[in-house]
């Protein structure tokens, strides 16, 4: 497969100062501009959208860290990402989400058995994104509960989000880092 080479020098100014401003405003949150948003660059305009939302969800979302680490860890298992697996297993650790978990979810992915109240409300609503199905009244009450309205639709979003990066990391062939990939979907 090959990949999407990006080149920052050919950049045209207005879109060099586009570039210039995602990688500040990532730098300043303490996250590099790589994997899946060089070879977006090709595409400078779609590359500051997409850029746009995954700053708000990941800076300024309403879900608590540790169950945005837990959806995106679930969604890279389910998927097969293994970009963002290993791009977010030490964030997911940091923000809180015990080894246990991680572990349930490399072994079984959002499916795993026995997960804390709030993972398990969490991956109740993944089970159905994933699988592009309706949630159920009773897992959306749930997550509501839980997280709020906001929260809720961000679990949802951010499934539809890093699905959607997944196909990005697969058709730009966005390799993963040292830390060896997701585990098998």
């Amino acid at each position: 497969m090959a990949t999407l080479p990006f080149d920052s020098a050919a950049l045209a100014p207005a879109d060099r100062a586009l570039y210039d401003a995602m990688v500040a405003r990532r730098r300043a949150q303490g996250a590099p501009f790589d994997g899946p948003y060089l070879p977006l660059m090709n595409h400078p305009q779609l590359c500051q959208r997409i850029e746009a939302l995954g700053g708000y969800l990941k800076f300024d979302g309403h879900l608590p860290r540790d169950v945005y680490q837990f959806v995106v860890l679930g969604v890279a298992r389910a998927t097969g990402a293994a970009f963002e697996w290993d791009d977010h297993v030490a964030h997911a650790r940091a923000a809180g989400v015990p080894d246990a978990v991680v572990a349930a979810l490399a072994q079984h992915g959002p499916a795993a058995a026995g997960l804390p109240a709030s993972y398990a409300t969490a991956a109740a609503v993944l089970a159905h994104t994933l699988a592009w199905q309706d949630i159920p009244a009773d897992a959306q009450a749930a997550a509501i509960a839980r997280f709020g309205v906001e929260g809720f639709v961000e679990i949802v979003v951010l499934s539809g989000f890093y699905q959607m990066f997944a196909a990005i990391n697969q058709g730009f062939a966005v390799a993963a880092t040292a830390g060896g990939g997701a585990p098998a979907a």
